[in-house]
């Protein structure tokens, strides 16, 4: 009896640990919607790309169980404001609210891809948005920045379609059914190339909007405290280190990818002097 109760104790001991070890009190799923190489579905139906690659470094960092899941842009947006999110890769920044923190790691430009479809070189981006006859094409429940939505906002519900999925949109593009949209590089790159449809479409650059800043979104609850504050570091630590940088540079290339790192700056502190 009392070697059982002396085993059980040391098995007890043994669980203990290992929960400790694991890093986190609870396992949690990352959704995420298949945005080109944001996510993509690999040849054996699994979820690859950037932000599965951010997922799988951060649970390895951390000793965490997280999963992907591949879960709709607008879906993602309905769950968040019902409080079934823990947290979210490559999110943009949300007024402040309790439990909420958001890890800033990433800054994308947006470029402008224009069907060759319905007009004519040479192209600008001026030209383009006013012209009255080219519709935009954007994905629903994707925020595209201030800038970008109040730009799209002022064009008018007939010059704007939206669709349910990057997929759609991206069909719609290349086939002529939209004229224009909005994206970055992480996300046109490997989908213009998929659909070899790279030579039926301009890519401009646009400058009327500021970078958007990407990050980490983590809410408590349904996050534990303590994990999310765990979580938390392990993503500092990756954006710093340059470790997201280097798995960004897997999709889009080192140039694109240095341009994107999100640098923290130090607040500047005045040296007072005194008077003599």
């Amino acid at each position: 009896m009392r070697l059982a109760s002396l085993v059980l104790g040391a098995l007890a001991c043994v669980l203990a640990h290992a929960a400790h070890a694991a890093g986190c009190k609870a396992s949690y799923t990352v959704p995420v919607a298949l945005l080109g190489d944001v996510a993509h579905r690999g040849s054996e139906g699994s979820v690859e790309g950037y932000v599965p690659e951010l997922v799988a470094e951060l649970a390895r960092r951390s000793g965490c169980n997280l999963q992907v899941d591949e879960v709709p842009a607008a879906r993602i947006s309905a769950m968040r404001q019902h409080g079934d999110v823990a947290i979210l890769a490559y999110s943009v920044q949300k007024p402040p609210a309790p439990g909420y923190v958001f890890i800033p790691t990433e800054q994308f430009v947006h470029d402008l891809l224009v069907s060759t479809t319905h007009v004519a070189a040479p192209l600008s981006v001026k030209s383009v948005l006013a012209d009255p006859r080219l519709v935009f094409g954007r994905v629903r429940g994707m925020n595209y920045g201030p800038e970008i939505e109040a730009l799209l906002a002022g064009l008018g519900p007939g010059r704007v379609d939206e669709s349910s999925s990057i997929d759609d949109l991206y069909r719609k593009l290349v086939a002529g059914r939209v004229d224009a949209v909005f994206q970055f590089p992480l996300v046109y790159r490997g989908k213009l190339a998929a659909l070899g449809a790279s030579h039926r479409v301009t890519v401009l650059p646009f400058d009327g909007a500021a970078p958007q800043i990407g990050g980490w979104a983590f809410y408590a609850p349904p996050l534990d405290a303590d994990d999310a504050e765990a979580l938390v570091r392990a993503v500092r630590a990756m954006r710093d280190d340059g470790t997201t940088t280097r798995i960004l540079a897997r999709f889009v290339g080192e140039t694109a990818a240095r341009r994107a790192r999100y640098v923290v700056r130090e607040p500047v502190t005045r040296q007072r002097t005194s008077k003599p």
